[in-house]
Parts: structure tokens; C-alpha cells; sequence
């Protein structure tokens, strides 16, 4: 280890997350999203054989981050150093993107050399970052990957120049790999776009399944309005047409014109959708929208519903699918799609005794039929939450423990 006191020295590079747009503006880290991400932050930060130093890098669509170069921070609740690196580029066009990348690339690249680190930790969406580091040898480089979403497929399947630069990327000799097992179909592309000899772990993530009280729950209602005599179906996720919300909307919709009425949905989260959902439902007592929920009672929510619904298409061992699972929620997803891998690992964590699956790609009409299905039978519902709660124990962790794994990878890496 470089540093006095022998304490490693990390170097932490991540885009900036809407979730971590609140905790930057009020200078107090209580992030709201990317769990994967602040949780290893927040290990990293409380470790005192660690000295973290974290920056952030603004990629775009954040308003409040546009004008300006770089700015160092404070954050209550977080004891290490901070920078915030602007998306300065996004006033001018892509030739401005080019400069805002070499710059925040240019700015850490400093950092590196006149500072010891021991290692640096990189999201994906610094990938350009990390591939420099890694291949000039600097110090160890860790890439972080949330799953592997269309645009990374698209990136080994079509053939542009831009492509092909960033499958030259991807071949980097990073150090370590660490990608969140979410069933998006990541085995084929990690063989396929890394390089031989990196060394790659797969990880799902952890929860914190707090049991809540009757007494919270009934709050909770309370507080939203939720009505007592409705079979109660919730969508937690970003509202985004591939996360399948119309879908969702849809199916209760047509759900209540099928069942005079019996069904009452919930949603939950934000995304580039939210005015327009906003719009659809609005007037519409067949739902409550919730934009912004404490992740502190996510579990609160599940305990109001009784089906809990995940038209998403892209995945579906999210964080969120993962709570569902451990509140023992009976649960309708989509089956998995062979031809790109998707959800092929969830069907073998996760048997049909324990999910209701319909048919891919999911429609408004088939959740609607599985919501008529489950509410017709209280017996399948019972048996399909209990067995997920079984099933779900065999490969869910604590996030202590699913955190504590990717720390002892780590200083096994430095002491090579």
C-alpha cells in the first residue's frame, strides 16, 4: 500500500445518478437510487483502512450540473472527499460531448499522477476512463458493471467505427471485472466483449428485508389513500416504455372492465415517462402515483399489495424483483427470451411454481388474464408467494455480505 498509516488508497469514478442529484444540492449523503453503487461508497468510506476520495462525473440531462468545469464538495454523512465533474458539453452538440469527455478523462488522469492510489474503481459509464488507465498501466483499474443493457449488446453486434472502438475498450486489461447479476443476459456478453485473461465476478445484489409492522402498514394506506377492498397490484421501477409501464397501466385497466372493478394499481417510481403517465392516470381511480419512496420502506409497500407486477423487458433480478422476492410477494413476470439470454439464469433460480410468467414480449391483455387468473384463485396466489420467499432464500444475501465479498476481491487484487 501506498499511502501513511498503510491505509489503501482508492480512487472511486461513477456518473452522477438522478438518486444522487438530492444528497449533491443539500451537501448530505442520503442517496435515493443506484444501491449497488452507494452502498460500495459507503463501505469504502466507513472502512478505516480505506482512504476513499470519490468523483463524480455529470454525463447529461442534469440541468443543474451544465455549466461549470468541476467543483469540490462537502457531504454530511460521508467523510470523504468529493468532486463533482460538469456535463458542460451537452450546450454543444457532439463536438462539445468530445471536449467534456476529455476533460473529466484528462481531470482524473491528473489526479492519478501526482497522487498515490492504490486502485481505481470505475463505473461503465466512465468505460473510456478506465480503458486509458487500465492500458497505460497506471495503477489497477476495476470496472464496475450494473448488467448489460441493448446498447452494450448492440456495440458487439453492429459494426460501426464507433463500435469498434468500444469493443478496443471493452478488450482493456482491466484488473478485475465486477458485474451485477440481473438476468439482462450478461454470461454471453462478458465472454464475448472482455478479454481472455480479466478476471470476472458475478454478483446479484443484496436486500434488507425489514418485516413491517400492521401498524405501518396501515399508515402507509393511510397516507396514500389506498382503498381496503381492492386486490392491490404494484409496478416499482422507472417509467419507461421498456420497463413495460403502459403495459401496466393497460392490464388494470382492462382487468377492471373484466372483473367489475377489482383491482387497484400502484406505482411507483420516476423516469422519462412520469408527465406522461402523470397525464394518462390522472382522474383515473384506478391507481395511485407515487414518484419518490423512501428506500427505508420500500418494503412497506409490498406488504399493502397483493400482486406484485415486472412487464420489464430488459431483466428481471432488479433490486426491485429482488425485494419482491423477499417479501414473499406473488409475483407476474415475463418468460425469459433465449435468442438474448434474458432471464435464462432467473429460470433456474426461480421455478413456475414460484412466479406466474407470461409470455414474452408481456401486453397489457396477458398481465390483465394473469391478474384475472390470480385473483379467481386466492390458493395459487398463497402457493406462488410462499414458494418464492422458499426459493428466493437459496441465492439472496444481505447487502453487508453481498458488499463484503467485493471488498475481499479487492485486496486480494492489491496484493498480487
Amino acid at each position: 500500500m501506498n499511502s501513511k498509516n498503510d491505509k489503501l488508497n482508492v480512487l472511486y469514478v461513477c456518473r452522477l445518478f438522478n438518486g444522487f442529484e438530492t444528497s449533491i444540492k443539500s451537501n448530505f449523503w442520503s442517496p435515493t437510487g443506484a444501491p449497488t453503487i452507494y452502498r460500495m461508497i459507503n463501505a469504502l468510506d466507513q472502512d478505516n483502512d480505506i482512504n476513499l476520495e470519490l468523483v463524480i462525473t455529470s454525463k447529461g440531462s442534469q440541468p443543474d450540473w451544465s455549466f461549470g468545469f468541476f467543483k469540490k464538495i462537502k457531504l454530511k454523512n460521508l467523510s470523504s472527499k468529493v468532486t463533482i465533474l460538469y456535463s458542460f458539453g451537452q450546450r454543444f452538440g457532439k463536438v462539445g460531448l468530445l471536449f467534456q469527455e476529455l476533460f473529466q478523462i484528462l481531470y482524473v488522469v491528473f489526479k492519478i499522477i501526482f497522487n498515490r492510489y492504490d486502485y481505481l474503481y470505475v463505473d461503465h459509464a466512465n468505460i473510456i476512463l478506465a480503458s486509458f488507465v487500465s492500458r497505460v498501466n497506471f495503477l489497477p483499474v476495476v470496472l464496475r458493471l450494473m448488467g448489460v443493457y441493448p446498447a452494450m449488446k448492440n456495440i458487439l453486434s453492429t459494426k460501426s467505427f464507433k463500435n469498434k472502438i468500444f469493443r478496443w475498450f471493452y478488450k482493456s486489461p482491466f484488473s478485475l471485472v465486477i458485474c451485477t447479476q440481473d438476468g439482462s443476459g450478461i454470461e454471453p456478453w462478458l465472454k464475448s466483449a472482455l478479454g481472455k485473461n480479466v478476471e470476472v465476478y458475478e454478483f446479484i445484489n443484496g436486500i434488507e428485508y425489514k418485516r413491517p409492522s400492521p401498524q405501518e402498514l396501515k399508515s402507509l394506506r393511510q397516507k396514500f389513500s389506498i382503498p381496503v377492498n381492492k386486490t392491490i397490484v404494484l409496478y416499482l421501477g422507472k417509467l419507461e416504455i421498456i420497463k413495460g409501464i403502459y403495459d401496466f397501466i393497460g392490464a388494470i385497466n382492462i382487468a377492471n372492465n373484466d372483473s367489475n372493478n377489482e383491482f387497484h394499481g400502484i406505482i411507483v417510481g420516476y423516469g422519462d415517462q412520469y408527465t406522461n403517465v402523470k397525464k394518462l392516470i390522472k382522474n383515473n381511480t384506478f391507481f395511485t402515483l407515487i414518484p419518490r419512496f423512501n428506500h427505508d420502506e420500500i418494503f412497506k409497500i409490498h406488504g399493502l399489495s397483493d400482486i406484485y407486477v415486472s412487464p420489464n423487458r430488459l431483466a428481471n433480478l432488479t433490486n426491485a424483483n429482488l425485494e419482491a422476492m423477499a417479501s414473499g410477494s406473488c409475483i407476474v413476470i415475463p418468460k425469459s427470451q433465449s435468442s438474448n439470454s434474458v432471464d435464462l439464469v432467473t429460470d433456474k433460480l426461480l421455478s413456475d411454481k414460484a412466479v406466474y410468467r407470461v409470455e414474452f414480449p408481456p401486453t397489457d391483455r396477458s398481465i390483465s388474464n394473469a391478474l384475472i387468473n390470480l385473483l379467481n384463485s386466492q390458493e395459487l396466489r398463497s402457493t406462488l408467494s410462499n414458494n418464492v420467499a422458499l426459493e428466493s432464500k437459496k441465492f439472496l444475501t444481505s447487502w453487508n455480505e453481498r458488499i463484503f465479498k467485493e471488498l475481499v476481491l479487492i485486496r486480494n487484487l492489491i496484493k498480487k
